[in-house]
């Protein structure tokens, strides 16, 4: 009887015992996928900034070499490059804040002036907008949007 005892207690811990390496592996399995996750953001980001300075299409051999050869100089000069890149991405982003600020009144005057250039195209300028743009509305365009509206314009 305690035989029987001691088997199933054995069993037990035994069950026990798996479902905790069970876990493990999924936890480590996670874990890794996480890293794997943070490092693929990473080197996308490392590949975006080559391509604000155009240099996406640079050999990899020659981009390494130009790092290896001045990486003394970077690490001295950290915080120099810190703010001058700091200062291109603010450029950046208040550059593309711009380009997606909604029209104005102005704009707007200048959209139904459009509209009659369209008119005398035998072209409908609200079809246009809700067909390119997905808008019903002068005032939810962008000024990137007018800038394409006016592109479209210069070709009809």
């Amino acid at each position: 009887m305690e035989i029987d005892s001691l088997n199933r207690k054995i069993q037990k811990k035994k069950e026990k015992l798996q479902k905790l390496e069970r876990d493990k592996k999924i936890y480590m399995s996670n874990e890794s996928r996480e890293k794997r996750r943070k490092r693929a953001r990473n080197l996308i980001m490392l590949g975006a900034l080559f391509e604000i300075e155009n240099l996406e299409k640079e050999s990899g051999e020659a981009l390494l070499g130009f790092l290896h050869e001045n990486k003394e100089i970077f690490l001295k000069n950290r915080d120099k490059y810190f703010g001058i890149g700091e200062s291109i991405l603010e450029k950046r982003k208040s550059f593309k804040n711009k380009e997606n600020d909604m029209v104005g009144k102005e704009e707007i005057k200048e959209l139904l002036e459009l509209v009659n250039i369209f008119k005398s195209k035998n072209q409908d300028l609200g079809v246009y907008i809700q067909e390119k743009f997905k808008k019903k509305l002068f005032q939810d365009l962008t000024t990137n949007e007018l800038k394409t509206i006016k592109n479209y314009i210069k070709n009809l």
